[in-house]
C-alpha cells in the first residue's frame, strides 16, 4: 500500500467521503457559516504572496463555495485572471453566491483535461487529506503550472492537531493527514521544491462564535489552533508540466 510518506501503521481510510455523491449533504448550514473563517490565514498569505512576486494569474484547484476567493483574492489589484476549481456541487453553490467569479468543474479523483492555461500561482487549500490518490491532485496542479509557477497546500498538521501518537485522522472526511516532516518529505519526492512551510492558524477567531467557540475547546485541550501547515513551492528543475 502507498503511504504517501506517512508513518509505518498509520491507518489511511478506503474512501472519499466528500465525493460528489454526498457533497450534497456536505455543505450544510454550519458549513457555510464557517466558510469565511476556516483557513483565513492561508488565503492571506497566498495575497502576500501574489503582491510579493506581482503574480497575475490564480487558479484555486478545490475552491469550495468561494468565500475567500471572492474576499481576498480577486479584489487583488494584481490578479487579471483567477478561476476557482471544484466539484459541480461546490461550483454550484459558489456561482450563486459570487456569480461574478470564474468557475471550473473537476473531480480530482479522475482528474480530466480543464482546458486552462497554465498560471502564475496555483494553490490548493486544504483538499489533499480528502483524496483517496493524492498524486492525482498534485498532477492536475503541474498541468497547470509553467517553469516559473508558485504552488501552494495547506494541509492540517496531524501532530499539532491530533498528538504525535495518533494513527488515524478522527475526522470522517480526512482520508489521512501528515505532519511537518512527512509532507515536506512526500512534496519533495513528487518534484515540488518546498521554499516556506509554516504553521498557520487554521481559522479566524474573530466575527463568529462558532469558531471562539472552537478556539476554547482547543485551549482546553492544550492544543495549538496553528495547526494548518501551508507548503509554498517551485516546481523543481527538468519536472514535466505536461
Amino acid at each position: 500500500m502507498e503511504t504517501y510518506f506517512i508513518k509505518a501503521g498509520y491507518e489511511h481510510r478506503t474512501r472519499n467521503a466528500t465525493l460528489e455523491e454526498t457533497a450534497g449533504d456536505y455543505w450544510t448550514p454550519y458549513r457555510l457559516a464557517i466558510s469565511r473563517h476556516a483557513q483565513y490565514a492561508v488565503y492571506r498569505r497566498a495575497a502576500t504572496l501574489i503582491r510579493a512576486e506581482r503574480l497575475r494569474t490564480v487558479i484555486d484547484v478545490g475552491c469550495g463555495v468561494g468565500h475567500k476567493l471572492a474576499e481576498m483574492i480577486a479584489p487583488l489589484p494584481e490578479v487579471e485572471g483567477l478561476v476557482g476549481v471544484d466539484q459541480p456541487s461546490c461550483v454550484e453553490v459558489a456561482g450563486r453566491l459570487f456569480p461574478s467569479l470564474k468557475l471550473v468543474t473537476a473531480d480530482f479523483e479522475q482528474p480530466a483535461d480543464s482546458g486552462l492555461e497554465p498560471a502564475d500561482l496555483v494553490m490548493s487549500v486544504d483538499v489533499i487529506e480528502h483524496l483517496l490518490d493524492p498524486d492525482l491532485l498534485l498532477d492536475f496542479m503541474k498541468r497547470h503550472m509553467h517553469a516559473e509557477s508558485w504552488a501552494l497546500l495547506s494541509t492540517p498538521e496531524r501532530d499539532v492537531r491530533r498528538g504525535p501518537d495518533n494513527m488515524k485522522s478522527k475526522k470522517a472526511e480526512h482520508v489521512r493527514e501528515w505532519n511537518r516532516g512527512e509532507f515536506a518529505a512526500y512534496l519533495d519526492d513528487r518534484g515540488f521544491e518546498v521554499v516556506e512551510h509554516v504553521c498557520l492558524p487554521a481559522f479566524r477567531v474573530g466575527g463568529s462564535w462558532r469558531m471562539m467557540k472552537d478556539r476554547w475547546r482547543l485551549l482546553r485541550k492544550g492544543i495549538s489552533h496553528r495547526y494548518s501547515q501551508v507548503a509554498i513551492c517551485r516546481l523543481k528543475p527538468g519536472v514535466s508540466t505536461v
